[in-house]
């Protein structure tokens, strides 16, 4: 088995086509299941997670799709409803979805529930409290439970937090962005830095637990020292935790739909802004912070995402765009509403599309998500009962003449860098490699080289000489 040059190009082009879809196994690529295939699902994983053979971890995902108006980096799945019945529509609509599920969770309890969009904080406090509510007699939760809610600083209020306070949210995922007015003008998101900074100091009065925020570098009209002067701020004020991404102008955007162009200055702008980011911060950030995030206390990071990375623990994920994950069973998800041709009425539960998984599949996904952190031997055998240099002997015989893998006892440390969404090709099944190329083979081209247009979209990939092939 050998990585030829051809072969890295293929997984570049690969990498590009899955832009929009970048997560092993890569759901858009499998097949349509029926609700009762994915309530046979998730019995089998239940009955799993009682017998101790899966992952205890248990999340459920809400996904909100609404907001106030539509920011121009935006890749969320997300829009501006034309009434707000259609929220009230789109509400029932998770309310019967989740009638479909409750009993089949009556034996086990959800260890965290994330409200992501959208905008969550785009709900009126009286149907959030009514939903709220909902959930909470439907599912069972572990009393140390972790519940996340994204807001805006356009919508959270005093009311808005003393509401979620009162439902037990313990992590506020505020989106900032950025608090330079004249990028606030440009991405067309309206907040003020006054404002940002009200409500925080009104959370951490009331003693909210861990306090997130996320911050973008690259956005139009920022410079570096205004996107410095905001990550500052939020260590100055003390942030449990502080997520900051660069821009990258994918095709969904707003802004690549409008046609405007990020050129090399702007690229060499925005990684000039994130260097500085990780500078600024390299010395806050805790042992348990996902790549993008430095963490300032204890058990601030996102749990849900950390036990999905980790630990491939399961995850009911509820309504449009919602991504779900039955361990050894599937993973599946609703369709993206940005992606239909016309808005739906909110009448039936969405479509359920995805892929089978197995035993040999969750291996394939844990060494996807932990390959630029690396991982325990041991965890990995806890997890799989296997030893993961065992099954996947080629693959790591590979990257080891490659120079990317450095085995040292009981630890697995990955030196592919950024460029792990080329290398992780190597450990695709065939049938995951294969479904993909029977529907984007027939564009690629063997003497067409991928790396500048690769770039474009994935700015932290620099490929090195010796990988140009």
């Amino acid at each position: 088995m050998e990585l030829t040059a051809e072969r890295l190009n293929l997984y570049r082009f690969l990498t590009l086509k899955l832009a929009d879809d970048d997560l092993y196994p890569h759901y858009r690529y499998g097949e349509n299941f029926t609700l009762d295939e994915i309530k046979f699902f998730w019995r089998r994983t239940v009955k799993m997670i009682l017998d101790k053979k899966a992952p205890k971890k248990l999340g459920l995902y809400i996904h909100i799709p609404f907001c106030h108006q539509k920011c121009n980096y935006c890749m969320c799945d997300s829009y501006v409803p034309f009434s707000y019945g259609q929220v009230s529509e789109y509400l029932a609509l998770l309310k019967k979805e989740i009638g479909y599920f409750s009993d089949l969770f009556k034996d086990v309890s959800f260890t965290s529930i994330y409200f992501g969009g959208g905008s969550p904080s785009f709900l009126r406090p009286v149907d959030l409290d009514n939903f709220l509510r909902f959930i909470y007699g439907s599912f069972s939760f572990s009393h140390d439970c972790q519940v996340i809610f994204e807001g805006t600083p356009t919508d959270l209020n005093e009311e808005y937090i003393d509401l979620l306070m009162r439902h037990g949210v313990n992590r506020f995922t505020i989106g900032v962005q950025s608090l330079d007015s004249k990028v606030i003008r440009n991405i067309k998101r309206p907040q003020t830095r006054e404002k940002f900074v009200r409500i925080f100091k009104y959370l951490r009065k009331l003693g909210a637990p861990w306090i997130n925020v996320d911050l973008i570098a690259g956005l139009e009209g920022q410079t570096k020292e205004s996107f410095v002067s905001d990550v500052k701020l939020m260590l100055d004020l003390g942030v449990d935790m502080v997520h900051a991404s660069g821009f990258s102008p994918l095709p969904h955007t707003p802004f690549s739909r409008q046609g405007k162009k990020f050129t090399l200055e702007n690229e060499r702008l925005r990684d000039e802004m994130m260097e500085a980011f990780e500078e600024i911060t390299k010395n806050n950030t805790g042992a348990n912070a996902l790549e993008d995030g430095a963490g300032y206390k204890d058990g601030a990071e996102n749990l849900q995402e950390t036990d999905l990375r980790k630990e491939n623990s399961s995850l009911l994920g509820i309504g449009y765009s919602a991504q779900s994950h039955a361990f050894a069973q599937a993973w599946y998800e609703h369709p993206c509403l940005t992606h239909l041709k016309k808005r739906p009425t909110y009448n039936k539960l969405p479509l359920f599309r995805g892929v089978r998984s197995s035993l040999k599949e969750e291996m394939i996904k844990f060494i996807y998500n932990n390959l630029q952190s690396g991982f325990s031997r041991r965890l990995f055998r806890s997890l799989f009962g296997m030893d993961a240099t065992k099954v996947f002997k080629r693959e790591f015989l590979l990257l080891s003449k490659l120079g990317k893998v450095n085995i040292k006892g009981d630890r697995i440390i990955f030196q592919v860098g950024p460029e792990h969404l080329i290398y992780s090709k190597i450990f695709y099944s065939k049938k995951r490699l294969r479904d993909i190329l029977k529907i984007h083979g027939h564009s690629y081209r063997e003497n067409k080289d991928y790396r500048k247009e690769l770039e474009r979209f994935y700015p932290e990939i620099y490929l090195s000489r010796e990988n140009i092939g």
